[in-house]
């Protein structure tokens, strides 16, 4: 059957509200509805309609995301929802193409999407290139080995957001992954959940007044009095003292049964504990990276390695034929710079592979000899690893 392409119009989202609830078991309500009209574009979605109805869609938001101190456009991708009855078809597929194409026009140098489906991903060029550690455990357990400067606490709320995105943005300036926020998102995304019930905000200030911290939490599986988890959904310290300070404050939710937040690779939580084995550590899904436009993508990413670099490499790309090819990459004083090539290639590697080589996820000399890359000219490994250096592992504290 046939289906027409098209980016939705105003007329159309009262179908993708439903479509949208429909593909992953939810209500459609008055109120989504009114939130989706208010905040999201029409044109940010495609949707495949046979005989005028939305059978399937999937939505871009354009994004700045920080990588080594500076802002690339990054196309944050979902939900992609697709009615059960017109699945495996093809539909979803063939909208992911045509997502990538308008990306391309629209500036946009990567993308990313949240997803248990890894296989189907993969496909389309996405690969897992963000990481992130999952802490659970109970306030009672939280006994600190050091302890900073007190601090104080103010409870704050949705019309307070403009001051937790300074510190939210102090934060996230240098780093790698973070998303930069508006007002929708904040009010919207990260003050309430989903069900559209508010998060508790707390902001940390310093013995000067200085707000150094926040921490974002809701209350999950109260199902009884005196039963409930209580789930972080934001932790950002600038300093040594709102980091711990945060900690100790968490430490005081001892009517919650376990406690879950989510942190960057390198964080350093359970070995400042007493007794670090009280908390269990998981290993925590990032996002799947797309590489949209490899020239934009590698021009507009900063360099920080030390020393000049060139090299060139073979990227092979099925679903975005504009990055299928050889590529000459140099970088010097903080800028890289990728142009297509002819001849041979140092380093050959799928779209797949180069997202978490990107991020820094994954460490050139790993992906060597793990096969994710293959070397042909073993002494430009090193150019590789170099070119490809980060601020910081990469992690994002928001979900899309």
């Amino acid at each position: 059957m046939d289906a027409e392409y098209r980016h939705l119009t105003a007329d159309d989202i009262e179908q993708a509200v439903h479509l949208e609830s429909a593909a992953f078991y939810n209500q459609p309500t008055p109120e989504r509805l009114e939130l989706m009209r208010a905040v999201l574009r029409p044109e940010w979605t495609l949707g495949a309609f046979i005989d005028g109805r939305l059978v399937a869609d999937v939505r871009t938001i354009p994004v700045p995301r920080r990588i080594n101190g500076a802002a690339l456009l990054h196309g944050a991708v979902g939900p992609v929802a697709c009615r059960a009855e017109y699945r495996r078809r093809g539909y979803v597929g063939r909208l992911l193409g045509l997502a990538l194409e308008d990306m391309r026009r629209n500036g946009i140098a990567t993308a990313g999407l949240y997803t248990p489906h890894d296989a189907l991903y993969r496909r389309y060029g996405w690969e897992r290139a963000e990481g992130k550690r999952r802490y659970s455990f109970e306030a009672r357990d939280i006994h600190l080995r050091i302890h900073g400067h007190r601090g104080t606490l103010e409870h704050v709320g949705a019309d307070d957001w403009v001051r937790l995105d300074g510190v939210y943005r102090r934060h996230a300036d240098p780093r790698n992954g973070p998303l930069h926020r508006v007002e929708p998102w904040w009010r919207f995304n990260i003050l309430q959940d989903f069900e559209q019930r508010p998060r508790e905000a707390v902001l940390w200030h310093d013995p000067h007044g200085e707000a150094q911290g926040f921490i974002v939490y809701g209350v999950h599986n109260a199902a009884e009095p005196m039963r409930h988890d209580l789930v972080v959904r934001d932790m950002i310290a600038l300093t040594p003292d709102a980091y711990l300070g945060l900690w100790q404050y968490l430490g005081t939710h001892d009517i919650a049964v376990r406690i879950h937040t989510d942190a960057p690779l390198d964080d350093p939580f359970p070995d400042l504990l007493q007794d670090p084995w009280r908390v269990q550590v998981e290993r925590g899904e990032g996002a799947m990276l797309r590489i949209v436009d490899v020239e934009r993508a590698l021009s507009q990413r900063p360099y920080v390695g030390h020393r000049p670099v060139s090299f060139t490499m073979r990227i092979e790309d099925g679903v975005a034929p504009w990055n299928d090819g050889v590529w000459r990459v140099e970088a010097a004083e903080g800028r890289m710079e990728a142009r297509l090539s002819e001849g041979a290639a140092d380093i050959e590697l799928s779209v797949n592979f180069l997202a978490p080589l990107f991020t820094g996820l994954v460490r050139a000399g790993t992906a060597a000899a793990t096969g994710m890359v293959r070397v042909h000219n073993p002494d430009a490994l090193a150019d590789v690893a170099e070119a490809f250096a980060v601020t910081y592992p990469p992690y994002c504290h928001d979900s899309y």
